[in-house]
């Protein structure tokens, strides 16, 4: 009777002693705590986001931006939005996205214009150049560039892509060219994959570049409003427009899933 008395107790344990486990959160017998994961990306393929909502930080990472001048936030396509200031922007850590940024690629934003100064930086990725040279500018080998420059009266938007030895250019011309004096928000993308870069406007595409190629080498940062520190020889300074909702994808999004984002 004892040794059946102890065979009741033994299976009781054995099921006790998982739930116990189990309410803990933990897996028996011995299981540690697991390690926090870091960010995850979203399910569609999104990378980053900084909706600019009162703070500088991406939604993805929770890592803030670097602020340099005096931007401001006003009012926004939604909620807020960034409003530039003169050799005012912000530069990203590329390091704090999730993933390594690859060959297909997306950024979107929604952006209005203030043409003064009359030629601006918009969004620049570009590569450090170590040596002599160090911080060389206008070096397109690598990265994207997204700016604006004067087309008479009308402000005509151009993006760059470097494919690692050279640099393609989306440059559709008249197509491109924004009334700044009518202007409300507009969307603006660049996608990116394997033999080709799309550039848009409010979901049409303006201008486009048979690309062997995107590289990253020597990118590290990414400027929000501004051509500096690593785009302006030519005179793409700061961005005294607005911008917002600003997205990276890990992937080409199609004209309909643009035209899905805008519509939200």
């Amino acid at each position: 009777m004892r040794n059946f008395k102890y065979i009741l107790l033994a299976a009781s344990l054995l099921f006790i002693l998982p739930s116990c486990f189990q309410d803990l959160g933990q897996n028996p017998p011995f299981d540690y705590p697991e390690e926090p994961e870091g960010p995850s990306i979203g399910e569609d393929g999104l990378l980053f986001y900084m909706s600019f909502d009162g703070d500088y930080k991406d939604a993805i990472s929770d890592a803030e931006a670097t602020k340099v001048g005096n931007p401001v936030f006003a009012a926004g396509k939604i909620g807020q939005a960034y409003a530039g200031a003169t050799n005012g922007y912000l530069t990203f850590r590329l390091s704090n996205i999730p993933v390594e940024l690859g060959s297909d690629l997306t950024i979107g934003f929604w952006y209005k214009v203030n043409n003064n100064p009359n030629k601006a930086g918009i969004i620049s990725i570009g590569p450090v150049t170590e040596g002599a040279a160090d911080n060389l500018q206008n070096n397109r080998t690598s990265g994207v560039r997204i700016f604006r420059e004067e087309a008479g009266s009308m402000q005509r938007f151009k993006a760059n892509v470097g494919n690692g030895t050279a640099d393609g250019w989306l440059d559709g011309g008249a197509n491109a060219d924004i009334d700044p004096a009518t202007a409300d928000w507009l969307y603006f993308t660049l996608t990116i994959t394997e033999g080709k870069a799309l550039f848009y406007i409010d979901g049409e595409q303006v201008a486009s570049n048979n690309l062997s190629k995107i590289s990253w080498e020597g990118c590290d940062i990414m400027s929000i409003g501004s051509g500096a520190p690593r785009f302006t020889e030519w005179g793409h300074l700061s961005d005294n427009s607005l911008i917002d909702e600003l997205r990276i994808y890990n992937k080409a999004l199609t004209v309909e899933e643009i035209q899905e984002i805008m519509s939200k």
